[in-house]
């Protein structure tokens, strides 16, 4: 059990959120604050790439408070390397800015969205509001790619307001141009840091030394800051490599700088070296007992080193405290490992664990290592950072030691993550090799959970039951008992009852199994914990492909880490599956064939299996070999499938296809799958039940029993209902569109379930004994037209018109005689209005063709032969609502669409009711939002033209609208039209005094910013 309490939720070092500090004695450059100021008004990323003491950070600091807007700060360093941690501290910095930001990145982590997506979420949170983000230290970043990624992602979807600025010592590979905008990335580098002769003059008087002609240091080092003042030093001094140093600066500090203190103070400086920040408590606690009276005198002493205003806070200039930690890291390992040690308590007191973490194991504290990491191992798996767990975990929990058994739990949950279950058994079974085993299911319940997790994975189900049995209860246990739901029923129905999702990790495998039972709704559902919904990711994939929703189901997959950290599901089941319903045999095979080296590499046994499940499904769907798939399936069955029922009703389910596919007698396949549609009935798993009941009400017709063929049907049909989708019963009934036919046929009214499918699979291209049904499309923007089969429909009076246009925006295309009484003929509802009501459904039916218009049945008006009605407004709509789900040039492209439909003209012209307008109304607001969105996002892709027609088109019909007045001024400045700026704002000005308003505050200080 560990001794050390773990920090409070969200603990952060807030002085990495600080703007550093200026210089006492500071020399003022407007010849670089003008220059920072012109691109960053200019561009939305400013790449500041200089070696050290070149001076990035004070150039930096100085500009942006000269520029006047908001800044957020984070000085970067190595621990920020791992992208979960990144992340939380870029939310804080944005956060003192933006309150939207507030808790974003953690919410995000917890619904499984990978890294870079996050970092995209927070710079979008920015909105319209203007900061100035700056990151200090991204030469701390070098090999580690998931951090730039991160950064890259926040400079890709960072929007007009937020401005970047980057500083780095090295290159590195990330290729701003491409993410933002070839020209919309500006670079900083020596020769601009560089010191002028009058510059340099200036800081050498500063320095007091006025003996040294500036113009000659300049021409010495080619103007590097600290290199001015360092050869200015050296040629007075005649330094030279002085104080036992080989680098020149190093000997300037031993001989000039720390040679002239005392060794009191010398000492001092070099042991809180290890401090980024020196405070009287934070110097004492590394041994320092005079640290107050200390860091007084050296306040009076003049050195590389900065002061928090009013307080005795000291941080050392980056070049002066390198130098001090060599000095440090030259003594003996002894002791540089006791103030590793001691630095390693202090951050424990302070609450940064993990920081802790780092100091003791540099310092060989293993113990103490175990101590804090025990804590807040389990934060780093939450925020994803696997790296940083894995590298803990390798020093502290090797086999047989006693770190692995306090941080079992960890080195499980990783295993999990991973997909890696042969390393998570061969865990579990070196901890029952040492006698542990049982002892760490009684204690944790969590690696009691995992343990048994990965011995379902190998074929090891007595082992699983073991640790279930000693295991005390909790929500974890109880995830991977609902696990053995898969497995057996023992007989009993409830045997094995599915939790209620707790927010813990185990949650992710509540969801597979919920996946696998076919419950679709609750796998929709994000679970609350983020490492549970990082494993379990795929299954939204899953279940997305299960109901039908394929395009959404593809996009995901494809989008960015979608396969990241599930790759051996992701590729193995939920790929190749989701082809397979595509129909791409080439991408399909691709899928699978990735997919089957990542099972391999899982270990697991369960995966083997629906791998090769699923490509015998392939070889029945998409290569109609039912041959080639019964062999796929023999070999699951001899390698012990059965010995699990869910893999057992799939061998049934594909078995019995392949049967009914390559024989015409049915005698075997009613078998099997009777008995699959047995078992999936009695243990409620449902996935393929619509499937199963389908292929077997086929195989009963053709044994000559109709009775139970339909009552098979009829099982489909319920499953369907209860999944909320009619996918998989649709796929299962273009193999047997008969099953359908007979359906059909026995049907006494055509608005039956049955006819629904016979519509849903014509849509598909199958016909199932159903005529086509005909398309009325109806144009409403502009003028109003009515065509059936290419030929204009004219009603004989306008209210017709009316009437299908209503029909068109109703669900289900039908209304009761009130509403529409209400809409067309606001709320009259005497004779007159209902006579009216009855000529205009008379002539609508009259001006269809026969037998497709719509009648009064009962009090409601609707169809009775099934039609698609095809209206502009929907079409308009379906666009901006498919414009929500997109981003970037295809969220453009679908607002444009949208556009070129509501540019037809007006929405029902002509016609006049409250419905009408109010309609009208809604449709131009919506308008109006996707101009300005559309706007928006062409001037982020540098569509300058188009995004300044747009904005045009908005303040044309809303000119109060100032967020299209801003869009207007930035493009101007954008385009190098500084008088356009002016002429835009005093237009806005003009529009909002027509209201007696004036420009809110962020248009006024946007525009100030670009007149600069």
């Amino acid at each position: 059990m560990s001794r050390i309490k773990g920090p409070p939720a969200g603990l952060i070092i807030r002085s990495k959120l600080a703007v550093p500090p200026l210089a006492e004695r500071l020399v003022e450059r407007p010849r670089l604050n003008q220059l920072f100021s012109k691109l960053i008004n200019q561009n939305r990323v400013v790449w500041v790439a200089a070696t050290a003491g070149s001076g990035k950070t004070t150039a930096v600091v100085q500009a942006a408070t000269a520029w006047g807007g908001p800044m957020a700060w984070l000085t970067l360093d190595g621990t920020d390397a791992a992208p979960g941690r990144l992340l939380i501290y870029l939310e804080a910095a944005i956060a003192a800015h933006v309150p939207d930001a507030a808790g974003l990145a953690s919410s995000a982590l917890t619904a499984r969205i990978p890294h870079p997506e996050v970092a995209g979420l927070l710079a979008e949170s920015v909105g319209d509001e203007d900061l100035l983000l700056v990151l200090d230290g991204l030469e701390n970043f070098v090999g580690s790619y998931e951090a730039l990624e991160v950064i890259g992602a926040v400079v890709r979807y960072a929007p007009v307001g937020l401005k970047v600025v980057l500083l780095t010592r090295v290159d590195l590979p990330i290729d701003l141009s491409a993410l933002a905008g070839v020209d919309r990335v500006a670079t900083i580098g020596e020769e601009d840091l560089a010191f002028t002769p009058e510059e340099a003059a200036g800081a050498l008087v500063e320095a007091g030394i006025t003996d040294i002609d500036a113009s000659s240091a300049v021409e010495a080092t080619g103007g590097w800051v600290t290199g001015v003042l360092f050869e200015a030093w050296h040629s007075r001094l005649h330094i030279s490599g002085t104080g036992g140093e080989a680098d020149p600066l190093h000997g300037y500090l031993a001989s000039q700088i720390l040679a002239k203190l005392v060794p009191e103070e010398r000492e001092f400086l070099v042991v809180t070296s290890l401090l980024d920040e020196v405070t009287p408590t934070r110097a004492a606690a590394l041994g320092q007992s005079n640290a107050g009276s200390l860091l007084v005198r050296l306040r009076s002493h003049h050195l590389p080193v900065s002061w928090i205003s009013g307080t005795y806070r000291m941080r050392c200039h980056p070049r002066f405290r390198e130098y001090l930690v060599t000095c440090l890291e030259r003594r003996g390992p002894a002791e540089v490992q006791a103030m590793r040690r001691a630095y390693g308590d202090l951050l424990v007191s302070e609450g940064h664990l993990e920081e802790a973490v780092e100091q003791f194991l540099a310092a060989e504290e293993l113990d103490l290592a175990v101590d804090a990491a025990e804590v807040v191992v389990g934060d780093v798996l939450d925020r994803l950072d696997f790296v940083v767990a894995e590298k803990w975990l390798g020093r502290l929990a090797p086999p047989g030691s006693s770190g692995s058994r306090r941080l079992g739990p960890a080195a499980l949950m990783l295993s999990i993550a991973r997909e890696d279950y042969r390393k998570g058994v061969s865990i579990a079974d070196d901890l029952q090799a040492n006698g542990v085993r049982e002892d760490l299911a009684r204690s944790s319940p969590r690696g009691g959970a995992i343990m048994a997790w990965c011995y379902w994975h190998l074929d090891r189900l007595d082992d699983m039951r073991t640790v279930i049995d000693v295991a005390p209860s909790s929500p974890e246990i109880d995830a991977v008992r609902y696990l053995l739901s898969l497995a057996s029923r023992r007989g009993a129905i409830g045997a094995y009852p599915a939790p209620v999702l707790s927010g813990g990790p185990l949650d992710a495998l509540v969801m597979r199994v919920h996946y696998a039972h076919g419950k679709l709704r609750e796998v929709s559902k994000m679970p609350d914990s983020p490492w549970a919904a990082a494993v379990s990711a795929p299954w939204r994939i899953g279940a997305l492909r299960a109901t039908g929703r394929l395009t959404e189901a593809l996009e995901l997959y494809r989008s960015t880490d979608a396969g990241h950290w599930a790759p051996a599901w992701m590729h193995g089941i939920v790929g190749p599956e989701l082809m397979i319903d595509l129909e791409d045999t080439e991408e399909a095979q691709r899928v699978l064939a990735e997919g089957q080296g990542l099972v391999r590499a899982s270990g697991s046994i369960v995966f083997d299996w629906l791998n090769r499940l699923i490509e015998a499904k392939f070889e029945l769907r998409l290569n109609h070999a039912p041959v080639a798939a019964l062999a796929l399936l023999e070999q699951v069955e001899s390698a012990g499938g059965r010995h699990y029922d869910f893999i057992a009703e799939a061998l049934d389910t594909w078995k019995g296809l392949a049967l009914l596919l390559s024989r015409p007698d049915a005698g075997d396949a009613v078998v099997v799958l009777r008995r699959a549609v047995k078992s999936m009935t009695e243990a409620n798993r449902i996935l393929d039940l619509p499937a199963a009941a389908i292929y077997l009400a086929e195989a009963e017709w053709r044994q000559g029993d109709p009775t139970k063929s339909d009552e098979a049907a009829d099982q489909a049909m319920v499953a369907a209902r209860i999944q909320e989708s009619n996918h998989q019963i649709l796929l299962a009934l273009a193999d047997f569109q008969a099953v359908l036919t007979r359906r059909l046929d026995s049907e006494e009214f055509t608005d039956s379930p049955w006819h629904e499918l016979g519509q849903a699979l014509m849509a598909r291209g199958v016909k199932a004994g159903l005529n086509e049904h005909p398309v009325i499309i109806l144009s409403e923007f502009g003028r109003i037209v009515i065509t059936v089969a290419g030929q204009e429909v004219k009603p004989r009076i306008a209210k017709s018109l009316k009437l299908m246009a209503y029909l068109a925006a109703v669900p289900g295309h039908r209304a009761s005689r009130e509403d529409l009484l209400s809409a067309l003929f606001d709320g009259q509802s005497d004779e007159s209005a209902r006579a009216y009501l009855r000529q205009a459904a008379h002539r609508l039916r009259e001006a269809l063709p026969a037998g497709i218009g719509p009648i009064f049945t009962g009090n409601t008006l609707g169809f009775t032969t099934p039609v698609i009605l095809d209206s502009e407004s929907t079409r308009f709509e379906a666009f901006i609502a498919k414009a929500a789900r997109l981003r970037g040039q295809g969220r453009l492209e679908a607002l444009l669409k949208a556009l070129a439909i509501a540019d037809r003209g007006e929405y029902l012209p002509g016609l006049d009711s409250s419905w009408a307008t109010q309609r009208r109304e809604q449709l131009e607001e919506q308008a109006v939002q996707a101009r300005l969105q559309a706007a928006q996002m062409a001037f982020t892709t540098q569509q300058y033209r188009r995004a300044e027609q747009l904005a045009e088109q908005v303040v044309a019909q809303d000119p109060y609208k100032e967020s299209a007045w801003r869009i207007l001024m930035r493009i101007a400045s954008a385009t190098g039209n500084e008088d356009g700026v002016v002429a835009s704002y005093r237009r806005c000005k003009a529009a909002l005094n027509e209201l007696g308003i004036t420009p809110s505050d962020s248009t006024q200080q946007m525009f100030q910013r670009l007149r600069r």
